[in-house]
C-alpha cells in the first residue's frame, strides 16, 4: 500500500465507515430526535408565560457540547481493544486518510446531524407553541436578534470553542485507551486550573497593584490627576493571538493526533 494520500482510498474507507456503523448512526440521530425533544418538553413547561429564543439556543449548545464530546471521546475506542484495534491497523489506508475519515464522521457529520436534529424539534416545536399561544392569550414568545452583545454576541465564540474542545476529545481518545471521555474531561480541567493558577502567580508576583491583562499594563504615575503609562503589545500581535486562540487549537489537536497514531501500537 502506498503511504501517499489518495482521495480514491478515502472514499472507499469512508463508505466502509458507513456501512459498517450504519445502525448505530440511525439509533444515535433517533436518540438525538428523542432527547432533543424531551428537553423541549421540558423548556415549554417550565420557560412559560414568556418564552425566550435565547433559551432555545442555550439548550442547543449544552446538547451540542454534551453530546459531541462524547462522540469525539469514542472515535477511536476500536484501539482500547486488542482484537479492534489490530483490524483498525491493518484497514489499508494511511492513517492521515483514517484520521480524516474520524474527522469527517464526528466533527462535520456530527455537526450537520446534530443541528438538523435541532432544527427539526424547533420548527416542530414552536409551531406547536404557536397554536397554543393562540388559544392562550397573555404568552409571548421574544426570538433573539442580537448577535453583537449578550448571548448573541458569545454565539460564535462557542462556536469556535465546541469545535476545539470537541478536536481536543478526539486527541484524547487516541491516547485513552480506556474512560477516554473521564480521563480527558480531567486532564482538560487541571490544564486550565493550572493556567488560571500561573496568572494568578504572575499577577502576585509581577503585577501586584497594576491594572494588567494579557496585552497591556498600566502603570500610574499620579493618582490625583490619572496620569498613567501604558505598556501594550502592537495591535498586530494582539490580531495575531487572537485569531490563533480562536482558531489554532483544532488543527493543532488533530495534528498532535494525527502524529499520535503514526506512532500507536496495540
Amino acid at each position: 500500500m502506498s503511504s501517499t494520500f489518495s482521495f480514491s482510498r478515502l472514499g472507499k474507507l469512508i463508505t466502509k465507515q458507513f456501512f459498517e456503523n450504519m445502525r448505530l448512526y440511525l439509533f444515535s440521530i433517533l436518540a438525538l430526535l428523542g432527547l432533543l425533544a424531551l428537553v423541549f418538553g421540558f423548556w415549554f413547561i417550565g420557560a412559560g408565560p414568556n418564552y425566550h429564543e435565547a433559551g432555545l439556543y442555550a439548550i442547543f449548545f449544552t446538547g451540542l457540547f454534551i453530546t459531541g464530546t462524547i462522540f469525539a471521546s469514542i472515535s477511536f475506542n476500536a484501539l482500547g481493544s486488542k482484537d479492534k484495534g489490530i483490524y483498525w491497523l491493518s484497514v489499508p489506508a494511511t492513517h492521515f486518510e483514517k484520521l480524516a475519515c474520524t474527522i469527517l464522521y464526528a466533527t462535520i457529520f456530527f455537526t450537520i446531524a446534530y443541528c438538523a436534529c435541532f432544527y427539526c424539534i424547533k420548527f416542530i416545536g414552536l409551531s406547536f407553541l404557536d397554536v397554543y399561544m393562540k388559544k392562550h392569550p397573555g404568552l409571548s414568545y421574544t426570538k433573539l436578534t442580537d448577535f453583537d452583545n449578550g448571548f448573541g454576541g458569545a454565539i460564535k465564540y462557542m462556536i469556535y470553542a465546541f469545535f476545539a474542545i470537541q478536536s481536543l476529545y478526539l486527541l484524547g481518545s487516541v491516547y485513552f485507551r480506556r474512560y477516554s471521555f473521564i480521563v480527558t474531561t480531567v486532564v482538560g480541567a487541571l490544564v486550565i486550573f493550572a493556567f488560571v493558577y500561573i496568572l494568578s502567580l504572575i499577577h502576585d508576583n509581577m503585577f501586584e497593584g497594576l491594572n494588567w491583562n494579557i496585552t497591556s499594563v498600566r502603570t500610574y504615575n499620579d493618582n490625583v490627576t490619572n496620569e498613567y503609562k501604558l505598556y501594550a503589545v502592537s495591535p498586530t500581535v494582539v490580531n495575531i493571538l487572537k485569531y490563533a486562540l480562536q482558531f489554532a487549537w483544532v488543527p493543532v489537536f488533530w495534528f498532535v493526533a494525527w502524529f499520535r497514531l503514526k506512532e500507536k501500537e496495540i
